[in-house]
């Protein structure tokens, strides 16, 4: 995964923060706004809950959206979430953030994230069974991108403390072994599990190849299957249509020399106008209409596609359950006696009728949803409707007012200007639903990704179940290049002895002189140990699932290169050539991780990283000097 772009836009400001692969530090003073932007970050990717807009004042002041801009594997998304009302929904455009307009989003809650992002990462969720609390009830939770992402970023309230990779909230830290252990696909998944995800995969494979061929017919009827064609339309009409308004654009400035027809005009293209936007509001409505209708017939056939395979489904489980072979009698060929036949396995029938229950369950939730969708969809066209019925009485009441207005009313140029008006009107209604069929081209090319990537992660399932017993000697093997490169790690930031410097084999933490990250009191001590684990860890060519990212707020507060009056003396290390080390150590890091680094005063000989800084107050992050719907030179 790499971080592109972060950007904060509301109805009146925007700016981008633009990332590059290696390593990047955000510097400046206090409050300036530098850990808002991991805090953004780790917002757009999941994080529960909402932003303090009570401290972030400027922020709640000038921004409604973010976006974040990521490669995930090879291809490029763009997430959204909002940050005052419907916070828990993320929306995803399959393009960079230049080009979302022209893509349908797909809206995802908390936990559909998770497992794009997990997807796409070619990761599989593990799902774990636990005791329910103060019950002998067993319940189940799910170990996923969230889980993986706390080895990625690391607060500044987490860094040289025991809040280490969550370890103070018991809820997180027992997850993290299990993580660990994902970060190197080491996790012991049963062949059953495999085989559940074997199947939702072909499910999903075959979903979306019903989903694209669906979207082909809806080209097919609209006459634009041809996207060269489609396109060499639309910049027809686009060229049509600027043609148009530089003509209206020439005839108003000559209308405007005229003070006594502006003034008589005035009122007559208000209301003119103000029936074109009505009639142009009803168009799409009814376009709005269409389209509902069409995705209502296209989950009707798929709704029926559900029903025939449920039925499918129970007649397989009625064959297998229903005609139970061990239910008939054998007969002993030597003294023609009849015996009692074992053939049939409790467990391996439990096992298939869980699957079967998965299964149908599965279904009915797919049943479920597309129903749904199509009570909405109505609900939608009923809404849609109404509003079309009161346009319409607005748009004739207007027309009468317009007609006996236009009696007493002799304008040379009005005319000319309601001719172009109408064409550029209707020039823009066929612009955009060629624009539409271009998102629908747009959206069979996600589909098709996702079906090229949902292939590549079954043939690397199916691999897996074959080989499950090497995972054992795999672990080995990473535990101890991990010790490696941690004992390096640690030497450099002059801690030399080697008594005691381990990774432990069973919880997957660091330790120093046979004490472990949450026994040491010592924040500098802490802060080497983490960052030299953590350097182990994404340095390592075995750990697969990793994102990649590092994102770290505020290394120095434990060295002593800034004075820091909360943290006590014996707790930092006045070292600067230690501090310096961590700045090459993550450097090095950064040719095969991206590594964001927020820090108040970088060492100068790490300046040619600084991709930002930031000043408190107005010269913060949300800096009206750097407002994209205002300035075409923003400052860097």
């Amino acid at each position: 995964m790499i971080i592109r772009k972060l950007i904060v836009r509301g109805d009146s400001y925007q700016r981008t923060l633009k990332f590059s692969k290696g390593l990047n530090i955000i510097s400046g003073e206090k409050t300036s706004g530098k850990s808002l932007v991991l805090s953004l970050i780790d917002y757009c990717l999941g994080k529960s809950g909402s932003i303090s807009l009570k401290v972030q004042t400027e922020l709640d002041e000038n921004v409604d959206s973010i976006f974040l801009e990521i490669k995930i594997g090879e291809e490029l998304v763009t997430i959204s979430r909002n940050i005052k009302k419907g916070i828990s929904v993320f929306w995803v455009y399959h393009s960079e953030f230049e080009n979302i307009d022209e893509y349908i989003p797909v809206k995802f809650d908390k936990k559909s994230l998770q497992s794009f992002l997990m997807d796409h990462l070619g990761a599989m969720e593990f799902t774990k069974t636990k005791n329910k609390a103060r019950t002998k009830k067993l319940i189940t939770e799910t170990i996923s991108f969230r889980d993986l992402y706390r080895y990625c970023f690391i607060h500044q309230h987490e860094l040289g403390t025991h809040s280490f990779l969550s370890h103070n909230e018991p809820m997180k830290r027992y997850k993290n072994p299990i993580s660990f252990e994902m970060i190197f696909d080491l996790i012991d998944f049963s062949q059953n599990n495999l085989q559940t995800e074997i199947a939702k995969t072909q499910n999903q494979i075959e979903d979306n190849k019903k989903r694209k061929e669906n979207l082909e017919g809806y080209l097919e009827q609209r006459g634009n299957s041809n996207f060269v064609d489609l396109i060499n339309q639309i910049d027809q009409l686009t060229s049509q249509i600027e043609e148009l308004q530089k003509r209206k654009k020439g005839i108003v400035q000559r209308q405007n020399k005229n003070e006594e027809i502006t003034k008589s005009n005035r009122d007559y293209v208000l209301l003119s106008e103000e029936i074109r936007e009505l009639e142009q509001a009803i168009q799409l409505s009814k376009k709005n209409i269409s389209d509902t209708e069409f995705g209502i017939a296209s989950n009707k056939v798929l709704l029926n596609d559900y029903h025939i395979e449920m039925e499918d489904i129970k007649t397989t489980e009625e064959i297998n359950y229903k005609l139970r072979i061990n239910e008939h009698e054998l007969t002993c060929p030597l003294c023609n006696s009849k015996i009692k036949n074992n053939f049939h396995e409790e467990k391996i029938e439990k096992q298939s009728k869980d699957n079967f229950k998965s299964i149908l369950k599965d279904i009915e939730a797919k049943i479920s949803m597309v129903e749904g969708v199509i009570k909405t969809s109505r609900n939608k066209i009923s809404e849609l409707e109404t509003q079309i019925s009161r346009k319409k009485r607005k748009r004739d009441i207007l027309m009468l007012a317009l007609n006996e207005f236009s009696k007493d009313v002799q304008i040379p140029f009005l005319p000319e200007l309601n001719s172009i008006n109408v064409n550029i009107n209707n020039y823009d209604k066929d612009r955009e639903i060629l624009l539409e069929s271009k998102r629908v081209f747009n959206k069979i090319d996600e589909l098709i990704k996702k079906i090229e990537t949902d292939e590549d992660k079954l043939k690397k399932l199916k691999e897996q179940l074959k080989n499950m017993e090497e995972k054992g000697q795999r672990k080995d093997k990473i535990i101890k290049e991990l010790n490696k490169k941690y004992l390096i790690n640690m030497k450099k930031m002059k801690y030399t002895d080697k008594s005691g410097a381990f990774i432990d084999t069973e919880k997957y933490i660091p330790y120093y002189k046979n004490a472990s990250v949450y026994e040491h009191e010592s924040g500098g001590l802490l802060e080497c140990m983490q960052l030299s684990y953590l350097n182990a860890i994404l340095s390592n060519k075995e750990a697969i699932f990793h994102p990649k990212i590092l994102l770290l707020d505020s290394i120095s507060k434990y060295f002593g290169t800034n004075e820091n009056l909360e943290i006590a003396a014996e707790e930092k290390i006045k070292d600067p050539e230690v501090y310096l080390n961590i700045f090459y150590m993550l450097k090095t890091l950064s040719e095969k991780a991206q590594i964001i680094v927020v820090e108040n005063t970088p060492p100068t000989e790490m300046l040619d990283f600084v991709k930002y800084t930031f000043r408190s107050g107005a010269n913060g992050f949300i800096d009206q000097r750097n407002n994209e719907f205002f300035l075409n030179n923003p400052i860097d």
